[in-house]
């Protein structure tokens, strides 16, 4: 007994003395690392080491003219492993990832697992290639393609290696599909990469099927997103508390939690064609991306203003530098560079009028029997302004993702903007030109009259002999305003064989007629009809009947809404073709102004105080002569001048309805454009035009 009490404090001052050695050391080395936190370089010593993780920068938000919020930023967690966190060796990383996919089912968070590249089905060791593995259309084609090419899994009978590129592959899978690697020589290669067979020392497997088929999906994706230094794997997005708890009290090696911003909407549903949304970045554009900076992992904009406008709404990632021990335990961290946040971008739309536009477009096609689709676009004449960019039938953005599959297989198009991407006839709407040219060129004299028969003889011998829409009817001696008021066909078949088709198209590109708009969205030039556009398209020889067709906004004739409101506005405004635009203000996250739009010319034409004022004219007898236009637009406190259209399809099939108006008509502030698909004329469109004017003008 007495030799034990003698050895007791032995060893515990033994024990005491191991202990403060070891803090010692602890607090030393604990100085030289906080000492150097300033240093960009890595500390590589026996026992700790630095690495860097991005903070990632809040986008900028989205607003309407009047400062009202569209898009902003909504906050979810992601479970991520980071390359540099994790183990050393590929066992340990194995566990991890088994651990990891233990607590999510654990928790219930399953579902938010993110979407799997792995193009095999079945289970281990029982693999087939899936049928999306075998559509070269496929982006899980396009990444086992991509793997196979990086990791060079060898085939010596089938693959030459040293072609092995995934331009070859196609090639080559495309030549000989039943010599494609097989299912087994891919999962074995795998199998060793990762060490999956790895036994313990008595020789039995470390890891069943089971958990192999596990490991080995996670294993691919990781590679597919090209998992390491550089980029983080987000194996789950949107996670719960309960879950994050669970992993930390595991000590998943690897395992982190980053905040990561998704986009929210203020009125889902409305402006979902304008505002586009944001994701991955798609495979096609990595490259460019990469170029500008972007790591694989970052989100996009993707259509829409999101996407034109990425350089603003994206902001600058900052850098966190973590100091960890051997053993993954972080000791330290600090920010080496704050995040920037993105900038704010304020657009010309006005919510208001968006959601009474939208709103009038459903309620107009879905009256019909045969629902199609509309749009309506509304302009600022004197700066080019988009006001209103309305389609239908569109879709909500909050719910894009659970929706996409019946909006892609949807018959209607849901997903096209009709407004920038759908082609129409422009019908009488484009005698509004025709009118102007003439004045303006001294073709005609606004007060001189025509005589409409109801049938046009001018090339009678020769077997044209067009009518006038009022025939059997006739509209007898009619002037210019008078032509506008009535839409007679006549009058402008006349007017467009004295002008001739060169003068015509002089005025119409000038008017910004078959070309881009400016606008910043993906849009559709359209076409303006005449010999250089039937001979590029290998059309009939253009004569002179085509001539007058065309003057009356038929033939090849054809364009898209937003273009119709930039070519009124440019012959209102006396001839100036402004570039259409969404972009108003760009601000900094606190409000100080940083850019402003400032209106931009596209082309200029003087066009003749004259010829403008009988355009206001006829377009004010227009609204005034239709007992159905004029009590649409009975609540809209100014005057209105406008002019309906109906483009003709052909066959059996029911004409289009065209409306294009400007509030005041007399140097107008306003111009709107309605088209309403298979509406049987204009007047059924100009319905949905005044409900934009009576939110503009009433509410």
């Amino acid at each position: 007994m007495q030799i034990k009490d003698r050895k007791i404090p032995i060893r515990i001052a033994c024990i005491v003395i191991f202990f403060l050695l070891v803090c010692f050391v602890y607090f030393i080395r604990m100085f030289n690392v906080i000492s150097n936190a300033d240093s960009s370089e890595k500390i590589n010593t026996d026992s700790y080491y630095e690495r860097r993780e991005p903070i990632q920068a809040v986008r900028g938000e989205i607003y309407d003219r009047n400062g009202i919020l569209l898009v902003y930023n909504e906050y979810t967690y992601d479970f991520v492993f980071d390359y540099d966190a994790m183990a050393a060796t590929q066992t340990d990383r194995n566990y991890a990832i088994l651990q990891a996919d233990y607590a999510l089912t654990a928790t219930g968070n399953n579902d938010k697992r993110t979407e799997s590249s792995f193009p095999f089905d079945g289970t281990y060791p029982n693999y087939k290639y899936s049928q999306e593995a075998r559509d070269a259309d496929s982006n899980i084609y396009y990444r086992l393609l991509k793997r196979i090419a990086v990791n060079e899994i060898e085939d010596s009978e089938a693959v030459d290696t040293d072609k092995l590129t995934v331009s070859y592959l196609e090639k080559f899978y495309a030549e000989a599909p039943d010599e494609f690697p097989t299912e087994q020589e891919i999962v074995d290669w795998y199998i060793s990469r990762y060490s999956l067979d790895a036994t313990d020392a008595g020789g039995e497997k470390l890891f069943t099927d089971k958990q192999i088929d596990t490991i080995l999906k996670v294993r691919y994706d990781m590679e597919v997103a090209d998992f390491s230094i550089y980029n983080r794997y987000v194996m789950a997005k949107d996670i719960d508390v309960v879950f994050i708890t669970y992993v930390e009290e595991m000590n998943v090696v690897g395992a982190e939690f980053t905040v990561e911003t998704s986009r929210a909407y203020k009125y889902p549903g409305y402006a979902s064609h304008v505002l586009g949304r944001t994701g991955a970045i798609p495979t096609g554009d990595w490259e460019h991306y990469q170029s500008l900076g972007y790591q694989m992992n970052d989100v996009v904009g993707l259509g829409g203003c999101e996407q034109a406008f990425e350089e603003y709404l994206r902001g600058v990632d900052g850098v966190k530098v973590i100091v960890e021990d051997k053993n993954g335990n972080i000791i330290d961290s600090y920010i080496e560079r704050e995040a920037v946040a993105g900038n704010d971008v304020y657009l010309t739309i006005d919510i208001e009028l968006q959601i009474a536009a939208e709103d009038a477009l459903k309620q107009s096609v879905e009256a019909l029997s045969k629902q199609e689709g509309g749009a309506i676009t509304a302009t600022d004449p004197d700066t080019g302004e988009v006001l209103v960019l309305a389609s239908y039938p569109t879709y909500d953005l909050s719910t894009y993702t659970e929706d996409y599959n019946s909006l892609v297989s949807n018959q209607s198009l849901p997903l096209v903007n009709r407004a920038l991407r759908g082609l129409y006839a422009p019908g009488s709407t484009f005698k509004i030109g025709m009118v102007a040219a003439g004045v303006d060129s001294g073709t005609i004299d606004p007060l001189s009259y025509i005589y409409c028969g109801g049938e046009y003889t001018y090339y009678a011998s020769t077997g044209f002999a067009p009518n006038c829409w009022v025939y059997p009817g006739k509209h007898e001696y009619i002037n210019a305003t008078g032509a506008l008021e009535v839409s007679c066909n006549c009058y402008f078949y006349e007017l467009g064989r004295l002008m001739g088709i060169d003068m015509m198209n002089e005025y119409c590109t000038a008017y910004g007629l078959g070309c881009y708009t400016g606008i910043e969205l993906n849009e559709y030039s359209g076409v303006l009809a005449g010999p250089a556009y039937r001979e590029a398209h290998g059309g009939k020889a253009w004569w002179q009947g085509d001539t007058i067709t065309a003057a009356i906004g038929q033939s090849d004739n054809s364009y898209t809404p937003m273009q119709l409101s930039v070519y009124v506005s440019t012959v209102l405004n006396g001839g100036t073709r402004y570039s259409a635009h969404l972009l108003k203000e760009i601000r900094s996250y606190d409000g100080e102004l940083l850019y402003e739009y400032a209106p931009e010319v596209l082309s200029k034409i003087s066009l003749s105080t004259e010829a403008v004022k009988t355009v206001e004219s006829g377009m004010r007898q227009m609204v005034e002569g239709s007992a159905s236009v004029s009590s649409y637009m009975s609540k809209i406190p100014v005057k209105v001048g406008g002019k309906t259209g109906t483009a003709q399809l052909g066959g059996n099939l029911t004409d289009n309805g065209l409306f294009v108006c400007a509030a005041p008509y007399s140097d107008p502030e306003i111009i709107v454009t309605s088209v309403i698909e298979k509406a049987g004329g204009g007047t059924y469109a100009s319905k949905a035009a005044a409900a934009v004017l009576d939110a503009y003008y009433n509410d």
